[in-house]
């Protein structure tokens, strides 16, 4: 049987927020939901910081075989103009939610062709069951003072997975 997967946006080590086919959206407060409230602000000088979103799948139909190569990335290529950017890192385990600067890699490196390795600490010979699955993806908008205020054009983040 062909597996389902999921992507949740966490909330905690354990437990997270459907988001497959949804949005995350990044802002000033640490929760799950989407609205205009809290927005990144342009600074003055320096760079503004989204609190973190960590994402990871969950399997809630298993594999009649299993999962691996569990991968994700961007279309290279960043709709939001000049001045605000997307880092990621990925984690073992759940890290408490930050707004301070996480030092990431810009996501818009990541293509198809280069993608994020997701299962390269957790589930690393693969996933056969029901369950989080693989590592989690931290997320991190940046707002710089060369940021043109407005909204911003969505974009799109693929997961990807074998199933064998």
């Amino acid at each position: 049987m062909t597996a389902t997967v999921q992507i949740w946006e966490m909330t905690t080590d354990t437990q997270g927020v459907d988001k497959t086919s949804d949005t995350v959206r990044f802002k000033s407060a640490d929760d799950t939901t989407v609205d205009t409230a809290d927005r990144l602000q342009i600074p003055g000088a320096g760079t503004d910081y989204s609190y973190t979103k960590q994402l990871r799948a969950n399997i809630t139909g298993a594999p009649s075989v299993d999962l691996t190569n569990l991968r994700a990335y961007s279309d290279g290529s960043s709709g939001f103009g000049t001045g605000v950017g997307v880092q990621y890192d990925t984690l073992q385990t759940f890290a408490t939610q930050t707004d301070a600067d996480i030092s990431g890699t810009d996501l818009f490196t990541k293509t198809d062709g280069a993608a994020i390795d997701m299962d390269q600490t957790n589930d690393t010979t693969g996933k056969t069951d029901t369950g989080n699955y693989g590592d989690h993806l931290r997320l991190q908008m940046t707002v710089t003072n060369t940021a043109s205020p407005g909204a911003l054009t969505p974009e799109t983040l693929t997961f990807a997975y074998d199933e064998t």
